[in-house]
């Protein structure tokens, strides 16, 4: 058991990396796939002036977990902005929305939007989410220089996250 390293759940509980996570990450047209050596989080960084050059995007797959709830996820967010910004002295992270769909039922969704000005004033979006299915769960991270941008590369890649953990074959 591995205490979840994601913000928007470090805060909330403890979770087991899924035993089925696929060895190959999935392919999104414009990314290039980075899984580094003793990790089981995969990293994509844009190379498509679409996504936006330097864009990245993570994702990691767990276990099915249909216990948090949208409460519980927000009031995690507090915690979240102070643990990021105490690693980088100067740093300040704002939310700026957290959404998602209501109840303990899959599929759905759980979003933060953030905003964090580095001490030099460059301006980063993030959407840091937690993706339920019926095989499992998944964190997914997009960043980017803007909230348009960062939001756009979350949805392209929320989906086939979402189809790995979709419904039980029958």
């Amino acid at each position: 058991m591995l205490l979840l390293a994601v913000p928007g759940l470090d805060a909330v509980r403890a979770e087991t990396p899924s035993p089925a996570a696929p060895s190959q990450p999935v392919a999104v047209r414009g990314w290039t796939p980075q899984r580094p050596n003793g990790t089981d989080v995969t990293f994509f960084l844009c190379e498509d002036a679409k996504c936006g050059p330097g864009s990245k995007v993570s994702y990691r797959l767990y276990a099915p977990n249909t216990t948090l709830t949208i409460e519980q996820f927000r009031a995690s967010q507090e915690q979240t902005v102070k643990l990021l910004d105490q690693r980088v002295p100067g740093q300040k992270t704002t939310i700026l929305r957290v959404e998602g769909d209501n109840g303990t039922g899959v599929p759905r969704v759980f979003r933060v939007r953030r905003l964090k000005v580095a001490p030099d004033g460059t301006k980063e979006y993030q959407v840091s989410g937690v993706l339920f299915g019926a095989k499992g769960s998944a964190s997914l991270i997009s960043t980017a220089s803007s909230e348009t941008g960062s939001t756009a590369n979350f949805a392209q890649f929320a989906i086939p996250v979402m189809a790995l953990l979709g419904p039980s074959s029958r």
